[in-house]
């Protein structure tokens, strides 16, 4: 088996002005660099995901999904892996990370996921990574332990408007994508190995 996975980094915020997508290319392109992972960056916006979810949606395998709502699931079914990219809002994530995550259940399942977060306070989103901590493991999606949090990020622009504080994140996100990357490999073995028994 290729030691390449496939890795999804997703943009969580769909907000006007969000600054997620900076991070989110960020971490992508320190991923395409560790070469072990091909990398495909998928923007919430872009797949323009129906605003109501029907229980069909959630449950039911019967009948075609919409075009956006397929193209994205055919995207996080190839992912062996995730690092969610969001900001924390009201000590949350963003309405639509949730209702994304929602939308599917099997695409999740067997997989890790690591967190990269950003905030106005000192926690640098935390409290986003933590629900997440939360909701994930519902769908059988394990977090890994390693995240990057951009406290306050907003005061660290130089006079390009360019973010300053990538750079010292490096070796973290060496450090995060090494473990997510053992986890990549040991539960895409499994899945090869034994099919996931249903929640049901």
């Amino acid at each position: 088996m290729s030691d390449t996975l496939n890795l999804g980094v997703i943009i969580g915020s769909t907000r006007e002005g969000r600054w997620a997508p900076v991070p989110a290319k960020w971490i992508a392109g320190v991923a395409e660099r560790h070469g072990g992972f091909d990398v495909d960056l998928i923007d919430l916006l872009d797949a323009d995901l129906p605003q109501h979810m029907s229980e069909r949606d959630m449950w039911s395998t019967d009948g075609e999904l919409s075009a956006p709502v397929a193209a994205l699931s055919e995207r996080l079914h190839r992912a062996d892996a995730f690092i969610v990219v969001a900001g924390e809002y009201n000590l949350s994530i963003p309405a639509a990370l949730k209702h994304a995550i929602d939308f599917y259940m099997n695409e999740w399942a067997a997989k890790p996921v690591a967190m990269v977060t950003y905030g106005g306070k000192i926690s640098g989103g935390q409290n986003a990574a933590q629900h997440l901590r939360q909701i994930f493991p519902e769908l059988r999606t394990m977090t890994i332990r390693n995240s990057i949090a951009f406290p306050r990020f907003y005061q660290h622009f130089d006079e390009r408007g360019e973010f300053t504080k990538f750079e010292e994140h490096e070796p973290a996100a060496k450090t995060l994508l090494d473990e997510l990357h053992w986890w990549s490999r040991a539960l895409a073995n499994a899945r090869a190995a034994t099919p996931m028994p249903s929640p049901f």
